[in-house]
């Protein structure tokens, strides 16, 4: 009963969230509704082109009369009944073979390149008699091959006919059929626009990422240590290269101040969980790239310095080594030449004096780091570290779909997983935290990234509790900006009581 109920919630459609997603989704894939209004209006226009045939169309109006005499020229008469008459048998002696055959003979051909259609006037014996053919010549012969054969083929039928002729079969000038290119394109591009808007709707409906923390509450036994606001990164210098966006970092005076409160909860958290199981190591690391996982390792990292301890940031995401740019180190070497014995540990770390951290991290991508990950050697290296460091931050490549995250794995002491709100699925998240943390207790929480609404720039100043209990200033009442705060000793002494 509680799992039907469970899977029951799950069905269930929250309208608000897919109603932003159907806008996220037209903000995301605007283009292709125009891409795919240009195709279906240039198909449907291509596609009218070249099925377009000319048709050209003669007509001819007379009057019929019958008699039933052949010998009799004056007893041809009209009346209702011949009307009726008149009505039924035109359309089944038009398509008879009897008369087909005699136009044939009429024409001196195999075949008649068109057909022939009446239309009698009600409760009248006239008739607008019309022959339609690719070629205009050829739609008047036939017309007037109709009408000369057809008395000799109904006399079987209605008996002896006349036709009065009203207007003569005329000779077509343009084709009756003329095409629509207009209406074509409209058509097509409208076709083309409604499939964008159903990928749209399918991609909002299936999206499923997580937008709220409760979200994860009924999936995953696991705590959020943290949510950071959403911040937007600024772009460097013009004299940068690239003009590449910097990360939103604690150390920026104009930066978001909620940011800053949140790394410092976040720093508290995370130094009192280390402690209770006698680590120093920690794994950053989140599912897919651009979670923000590289933002909150060197922003601990920074916050960590800034209360006395001397942490070492490893940039382990071996793929895209992009730290050593950010934080603008000089020394190329990295893990890499570390652990192929290339250079000493201790030679290739550098301190980053500006935001008081060490550093070690290369500039070049490796295309086969689990190799490098694999060898013994960095675990001896990683055990010379911590006799030197009080901390040692890992900056993790994504656990979905490498293995490289599960070789550090082993020598982490705790692992903090980054989660960007509205980013990815749900279900991608528990399946990349199931397999990496089997069984060995290691993840100490999530941190919950990019999560809109919450104060400092944004107008809201509903989410205080987002920053732990103690709201806008801290458990200490200042600002991280403020006065130098209290030892980080004795704060965790307050947050352990």
């Amino acid at each position: 009963m509680e799992q039907e109920k469970q899977i029951n919630e799950e069905m269930e459609i929250d309208l608000l969230v897919l109603l932003q997603d159907f806008l996220r989704g037209i903000k995301k894939f605007w283009w292709l509704v125009f891409v795919l209004a240009f195709l279906g209006g240039t198909v449907m226009y291509l596609r009218a082109v070249k099925s377009y045939v000319p048709m050209y169309r003669s007509e001819a109006t007379f009057t019929v009369t019958t008699s039933t005499s052949e010998n009799d020229s004056y007893n041809y008469y009209y009346d209702s009944s011949t009307a009726d008459q008149l009505a039924k048998t035109f359309p089944y002696i038009l398509s008879s073979e009897l008369l087909t055959d005699a136009m044939k003979e009429d024409m001196g051909t195999d075949t008649i390149q068109g057909s022939v259609t009446a239309q009698t006037i009600s409760q009248s014996n006239m008739v607008t008699m019309s022959a339609v053919s690719r070629d205009p010549e050829t739609a008047k012969a036939i017309l007037e091959s109709a009408i000369r054969v057809y008395p000799d083929v109904a006399r079987f039928v209605i008996g002896e006919t006349k036709f009065y002729m009203i207007d003569m079969p005329s000779y077509p000038q343009e084709p009756y059929n003329q095409p629509n290119y207009t209406r074509s394109v409209k058509r097509g591009a409208m076709m083309g626009a409604a499939v964008g808007f159903v990928w749209i709707i399918v991609y909002a409906f299936f999206r499923k990422t997580v937008h709220k923390q409760e979200e994860l509450k009924q999936a995953l036994n696991l705590t959020c240590l943290v949510s950071l606001p959403k911040v937007r990164r600024k772009i460097r210098g013009k004299k940068q290269k690239n003009n590449k966006m910097a990360f939103p970092s604690i150390r920026n005076s104009r930066g978001n101040p909620w940011f800053a409160e949140n790394i410092e909860t976040l720093q508290i958290r995370m130094e009192r969980e280390l402690k209770e199981r006698n680590g120093k190591v920690l794994l950053v690391t989140s599912t897919v790239s651009g979670e923000g996982k590289s933002v909150v390792s060197l922003n601990l990292a920074y916050q960590l310095a800034a209360h006395g301890k001397k942490v070492l940031l490893i940039d382990g995401d071996l793929r895209k080594q992009q730290l050593s740019d950010e934080i603008h180190a000089a020394k190329p070497e990295g893990l890499v030449q570390v652990v192929e014995g290339k250079v000493k540990w201790k030679e290739a770390v550098q301190e980053i004096k500006e935001g008081g951290i060490y550093f070690l991290g290369g500039k070049k991508q490796v295309k086969r780091p689990s190799s490098i990950l694999a060898q013994p050697a960095l675990g001896t290296v990683l055990s010379e570290m911590k006799e030197e460091m009080d901390y040692i931050i890992l900056d993790a490549p994504p656990s979905e779909g490498f293995e490289d995250v599960l070789l550090l794995r082993d020598y982490a002491d705790g692992i903090i997983y980054i989660i960007m709100q509205d980013y990815i699925q749900k279900r991608r998240i528990i399946d990349s935290i199931s397999a990496l943390d089997e069984n060995d207790n290691k993840l100490l929480g999530y941190v919950f990234n990019g999560v809109s609404g919450i104060a400092g720039g944004y107008g809201s100043y509903s989410y205080y509790r987002s920053y732990g209990r103690y709201g806008r200033y801290g458990k200490y009442g200042h600002s991280y900006y403020g006065k130098e705060s209290e030892k980080t000793e004795s704060r965790e002494d307050e947050e352990d009581k």
